[in-house]
């Protein structure tokens, strides 16, 4: 306790010293603790909104399938969708993974629509469960019209971006469209374009669906499929940084289980989108690093020149019976005291900003933070980065001030005081 209350008067008395270290302290830790959080959030959302406007972070299907620099529209024969068991047995094992957030079976095909003056346009179009991907894996909302319902038959959902802005196919009107049935034979339908559709994650004015989608039981239907197969099962990791761990364990068990099916990476059939994402979160990681190194290096540097400037002090105390190791422990301890306070200040200050905006979201009109973190921005707390950060900030607490002061405490009486 003695020298516990030395430690504190010494601070007290270099106060311009001790305010000086606790403040770099605190505005290194509050910026390392509220980035370190941020950019993990931002990482996953990069991942989230990309991963679910583009075709998913990873497909199930036929091993004979061609998807490389798909975007998730590829050619296959009839005979290469999945059986209904196969989907029920794939989707089954993917509820199953922790880091697989939601996976569901679509049919993905390509045909024609007839617009103003019969003019014949193709477009690529994707049934599935509306429904269920709007409430699972999106936020997507209808720019105009109305929302598509589950069964519903002779109507889709074109691209509000896409077709509103080449007016080559009207919301509220009916088209003929040429679709593919069971068998891959192109049958004409009257469709409704019912709603134009687009996410509300994604910047309105530059980012918009390119398909036409329809929902799949209402698709089966009406084209007479007998038996609910589907083209494939599209996967949505939680973070899609986990993809190369998580999709060779996928494989493995398809290898076991369904041996004509593959998983394949949207790195393979939309490899734009996902190194777009995945050096985002190389480009963060290393924002991150520079920021920590700088605080740290900040500490580091004030609390070695706190305690040089102090050389003559520790002369004095020398001449007065203290020991090398009392040198050495004495400034050690003010230093970790004064490090730890303005640290933990900081850590506080950013977990209460991080839960203000937690509780309130984070709302931009911005194009480039549209991109960043859509709407409704959300940041919490991860516990692995907490733990990072205060181990971190913990170890320069004692090491900041322990090196100087181990070099202080080994000089001679003569050579400290010629430091007056």
């Amino acid at each position: 306790m003695e020298r516990l209350a030395l430690c504190l008067r010494n601070l007290g008395r270099h106060a311009w010293r001790t305010r000086i270290i606790l403040l770099i302290a605190l505005l290194g830790a509050f910026l390392t603790f509220l980035f370190e959080n941020l950019i993990e959030d931002i990482s996953r959302k990069q991942s989230d909104m990309f991963g679910r406007a583009f075709s998913g972070h990873f497909l199930v299907l036929d091993r004979e399938i061609e998807t490389k620099n798909t975007f998730g529209y590829y050619f296959y024969e009839p005979e290469q969708m999945m059986s209904p068991g196969q989907v029920q047995s794939v989707r089954a094992y993917l509820a199953g993974l922790p880091e697989v957030s939601g996976a569901q079976e679509r049919i993905v095909f390509s045909g024609l629509y007839y617009g103003e003056e019969d003019a014949e346009r193709g477009f690529r179009g994707v049934a599935m469960d509306m429904e269920e991907f709007s409430r699972n894996f999106t936020d997507m909302y209808y720019a105009k019209g109305l929302a598509l319902q589950g069964g519903e038959q002779g109507a889709c959902a074109p691209s509000w971006y896409e077709y509103e802005k080449d007016k080559n196919l009207v919301v509220g009107k009916s088209y003929v469209f040429l679709l593919p049935n069971r068998d891959g034979e192109f049958v004409d339908r009257e469709v409704l374009a019912k709603g134009g559709i687009d996410y509300r994650t994604m910047p309105k004015d530059a980012v918009g669906l390119s398909s036409i989608l329809f929902d799949l039981a209402g698709y089966r239907a009406m084209l007479g499929y007998s038996e609910p197969v589907a083209s494939e099962v599209v996967g949505f990791l939680k973070d899609a940084r986990t993809s190369a761990r998580v999709l060779p364990q996928i494989q493995a068990w398809l290898d076991s289980h369904a041996p004509r099916l593959k998983v394949v990476s949207w790195r393979e059939y939309a490899p734009i989108f996902a190194e777009i994402v995945l050096g985002f979160d190389v480009a963060m990681k290393a924002v991150e690093t520079i920021l920590l190194a700088i605080c740290i290096l900040l500490v580091v540097k004030l609390t070695t020149f706190s305690i040089i400037e102090r050389y003559s002090e520790i002369g004095t105390l020398r001449a007065i019976g203290f020991s090398r190791r009392d040198i050495t422990l004495q400034f050690t301890l003010e230093g970790f005291l004064a490090i730890a306070a303005g640290a933990a200040a900081g850590f506080l200050l950013a977990a209460g900003l991080i839960a203000l905006l937690h509780v309130t979201g984070v709302q931009n009109h911005t194009t480039f933070w549209s991109y960043m973190i859509g709407d409704g921005f959300r940041p919490s707390f991860h516990s692995f980065k907490v733990l990072r950060v205060v181990g971190i900030f913990l170890a320069v607490a004692v090491l900041a001030p322990l090196f100087p002061a181990i070099q202080g405490g080994r000089l001679s009486i003569l050579r400290t005081l010629e430091k007056r």
